[in-house]
């Protein structure tokens, strides 16, 4: 996958341009898509994260936003290290190169980080998976085949070398087609070779009995 930096004032944009071939720092706001009527969901709380429609078809902004005590003092602000160790690039270029592995993630379109003195702001871009619902939702009515096909779909990451931050019900989504997504690759690492899972799956498990879901859920490591 290709791609490309525009920097527009104090901003700094990386995008896939066989996909976006104008883009604006603009795209990054969601006011600019609400105000446009152009907004089609919103997910995650907070305003984190909004499914918008785009010229180049639906897709998710998700704004790096900061929980707890802490965003008391700065909800969206973190501190500058420069534009290719943000947040935000890494993950997209996580993204991208899961994405040209053939690995179930949402394609990545474009991420914007724009500083603010000492610290900076970021949001990302990305392409909509129609039609999915998170494991988190609807993980009590999923049958064993539908368990077995995602311990399936996470052995592929864990043999690719990926280290996921962030495990939990709502990072899995299932398609109608009953296909399985990973998403929020935020502070994730690929590693060399495969990777020990243990820990991820302690987590994902930790996530599932806090919201009271059973399921088949030893098929999570038969993958």
């Amino acid at each position: 996958m290709p791609e490309a930096q525009l920097q527009a004032g104090a901003t700094r944009i990386l995008y896939d341009p066989s996909v976006l071939d104008v883009i604006s720092p603009e795209w990054l706001a969601p006011d600019f898509w609400r105000q446009r009527d152009a907004v089609l969901a919103e997910f995650g709380g907070r305003g984190q994260a909004l499914a918008v429609s785009t010229a180049a078809g639906p897709a998710v902004l998700r704004r790096y936003l900061r929980g707890g005590q802490i965003a008391r003092i700065s909800r969206d602000r973190y501190l500058f290290t420069g534009y290719q160790r943000s947040r935000g690039f890494r993950e997209w270029r996580v993204l991208e190169r899961l994405h040209q592995q053939g690995l179930p993630v949402p394609r990545p379109l474009m991420v914007g980080c724009e500083r603010l003195g000492l610290t900076a702001r970021a949001a990302l871009l990305t392409r909509l998976i129609e039609g999915a619902h998170s494991l988190g939702e609807i993980g009590n009515d999923l049958d064993a085949g539908d368990w077995q096909r995602l311990g399936e779909t996470l052995a592929r990451f864990f043999r690719a070398g990926v280290v996921h931050a962030d495990l939990n019900a709502h990072n899995l989504l299932i398609d109608a087609h009953g296909q399985w997504f990973v998403i929020d690759f935020d502070r994730a690492r690929i590693r060399p070779g495969p990777v020990r899972p243990d820990r991820m799956l302690a987590r994902l498990e930790r996530s599932l009995d806090k919201l009271g879901i059973a399921g088949h859920r030893r098929e999570l490591s038969q993958g």
